[in-house]
């Protein structure tokens, strides 16, 4: 009787001890995970990403601004820009200082701007005058008019050629006129265009009203000469 007695009460004191241990284990691992979700949420708080720039989430009022401005140079752009007056060119001078490859200060005329702009695209018709179809040589009397005020230019491109002053291409600027030939072997004129800047003409070809580069191997080969109407 006394021996069941005595593991009657030494059960009693394990169970109970096994029951304060099982207590306090419980007890800890909230406390455990309380810690480390502070930590985490210390951590989130403020998140250093380089130096003095750190993005603190829910602090919009006190995050920095940083502002990009573009730099434009001769190794990051063909198109030379002053930045600090940037915002004084059109968005016309900024197409056609790409479409010349040429810096956007040089894009002065903004009546020729325009004029090109009107008729940019539009289809070649040979003998047509209009934006439903037009030549090389109406083209540039048109131009010539309507930019320049030259109201006297001849209908055809060869006659235009014998009317203009022959100058050489290194004297070439804005408003002169470029001659080719395009009739294989024949080397008169038979077409024209107006130039621009940078060996770029604005002419109506077969494609269309373009811009096309002088230096280009087909205009290269069938250049024919310069002519100046203005002074």
């Amino acid at each position: 009787m006394p021996n069941i007695l005595t593991k009657t009460v030494r059960n009693l004191f394990i169970i109970s001890i096994f029951t304060v241990f099982a207590a306090s284990c419980s007890s800890l691992k909230p406390a455990t995970s309380n810690t480390r979700s502070t930590t985490n949420a210390e951590n989130k708080s403020s998140i250093t990403f380089i130096e003095n720039i750190s993005v603190t989430p829910g602090s919009s009022k006190e995050a920095k601004t940083i502002s990009v401005v573009p730099v434009y140079s001769k190794e990051n752009s063909d198109i030379s820009i002053n930045s600090g007056s940037i915002e004084t060119y059109s968005p016309l001078q900024f197409k056609y200082a790409i479409l010349t490859n040429s810096a956007v200060e040089q894009m002065r005329n903004q009546r020729l701007l325009g004029f090109m702009d009107e008729w940019y695209g539009t289809r070649y018709h040979y003998g047509g005058t209009t934006k439903d179809g037009i030549d090389c040589s109406a083209f540039v009397s048109l131009l010539m008019s309507n930019v320049y005020g030259i109201n006297n230019l001849p209908r055809i491109a060869k006659d235009q050629y014998n009317g203009s002053h022959h100058i050489s291409r290194n004297d070439l600027r804005e408003g002169d006129l470029v001659f080719f030939h395009t009739m294989g072997r024949h080397k008169s004129v038979s077409h024209v265009g107006v130039y621009l800047c940078n060996n770029r003409f604005v002419h109506a070809s077969v494609s269309g009203v373009m811009i096309s580069d002088m230096e280009e191997g087909y205009y290269s080969q069938h250049f024919v000469g310069a002519g100046r109407v203005r002074d």
